[in-house]
């Protein structure tokens, strides 16, 4: 049964309440000033809960006592980049690790050069956030460089909607361009490229079993730099994933990626044996000790391991080549070895198989081309002699049977 749309009245510029039938929701409307030509000025608000806490009773008696101080300020006035700046040191900053903080931080930093940023939240609208993420699309930031700003954007509009700050989010239905290639930055080596791309990490470079080790486990680099050698069972031939390493903050975090990224992966015996060799080989030895280290026996640093990627990508012509290659690498490796998808996605750390599948579409896609390509094998490259004439020799057909 439907709510009657009745007014709560009250006295004279006190504001009322009604239930909006069509929005399924409650309005209280109240004065907030008189216009140039002495109309008065109302402004309405939406919500579930007429009375209690969180009520709109309570929010239109909060902004008439602020109007009659002097002191109201309509919320849908406060510029967008500022809001942001609320929603995420209020709703979001004490709920998040280090890493993703630091990703909140750069969008907002990157928000505060937008001429949208200082426009107030009642004016935003949906075509004008398409053309900010257009434009940071036409200035060459990535496909996930725009997300992270629109998560940003969108998770505090949300807020100022649910908050009555505004009717409707703007950013909803917003379109995120997509990288000109989709799913360019998840490229893995082939075997010659691989085999090319070691041989010149072997001759040149410290972190040769860093990339071997990634390599053949499908870690995230956080997640190896993160390892203490303690984490390394070296006979059961199994590495244990339960930290990741904030280059931000230059350390280790007592948790990884996701819930599902705290895993226990197996080592190839082969690969394990060169561990083992590897570890003795190390300046310091103790079970808390770095797994991978310096010349000096500290722990490697993320930023001089892609700097080694990087030239060993370029001399082997792949300049593509960062952090992720490798685990990017061990993915291809598996799913052309025709491992179940569920089984890739546990071992990557992966809480839904779907994500597996969004990253590595295209990879699959392609092993998928590459398989039915083997069918030529038996298939005859010519047609024969009779089937490349342009017509049919009538003559050796046979004659139909007349039916009496």
């Amino acid at each position: 049964m439907s709510k009657p749309q009745k007014k709560s009245r009250r006295g004279r510029n006190e504001g009322s309440i009604r239930w909006i039938e069509e929005k399924k929701l409650y309005q209280a409307r109240y004065p907030i000033g008189i216009d140039e030509d002495g109309k008065t000025i109302y402004k309405s608000i939406y919500g579930k809960k007429k009375t209690g806490t969180g009520g709109l009773l309570d929010k239109m008696r909060d902004a008439l006592q602020s109007l009659g101080r002097g002191t109201y300020v309509d919320p849908s006035d406060k510029p967008l980049i500022a809001w942001c700046r609320e929603w995420y040191e209020t709703y979001k900053e004490a709920s998040i690790k280090a890493n993703t903080k630091e990703k909140y931080n750069t969008s907002i930093k990157r928000l505060e050069k937008a001429e949208i940023a200082n426009m107030r939240l009642k004016d935003v609208s949906q075509e004008l956030i398409q053309k900010y993420y257009n434009s940071l699309k036409k200035q060459g930031k990535s496909t996930a460089t725009i997300r992270a700003t629109h998560i940003l954007i969108n998770g505090a509009l949300d807020k100022a909607e649910e908050t009555n700050r505004i009717v409707k989010n703007p950013a909803r239905h917003v379109k995120i361009p997509i990288d000109d290639e989709e799913g360019r930055d998840v490229k893995a080596l082939t075997e010659k490229e691989r085999n090319l791309f070691m041989f010149e990490m072997g001759r040149r470079s410290h972190y040769y079993m860093f990339a071997l080790f990634t390599e053949n486990t499908g870690l995230r680099p956080g997640e190896a730099v993160a390892l203490n050698r303690s984490d390394l069972d070296t006979k059961k031939n199994k590495v244990r994933v339960n930290k990741t390493f904030v280059s931000v903050l230059k350390s280790k975090e007592n948790s990884p990626k996701t819930r599902s990224s705290k895993r226990i992966v197996p080592v190839p015996e082969n690969i394990m044996k060169l561990m083992k060799e590897y570890m003795l080989k190390q300046p310091n030895q103790k079970d808390g000790d770095p797994l991978f280290q310096t010349l000096a026996g500290t722990r490697t640093s993320p930023r001089n391991i892609l700097r080694q990627f990087k030239v060993v990508g370029e001399i082997i012509g792949c300049e593509w080549v960062n952090m992720h290659t490798m685990r990017h690498t061990f993915a291809s490796n598996l799913f052309r070895k025709k491992v179940d998808i569920k089984t890739i996605s546990k071992l990557l750390g992966h809480k839904k198989v779907s994500t597996t599948y969004d990253i590595y579409v295209h990879i699959i896609d392609d092993i998928v081309d590459e398989s039915v390509q083997v069918l030529n094998a038996d298939l005859p490259e010519v047609l024969p002699e009779k089937s490349r004439q342009k017509k049919d020799n009538i003559s050796e057909l046979p004659k139909k049977v007349a039916i009496k």
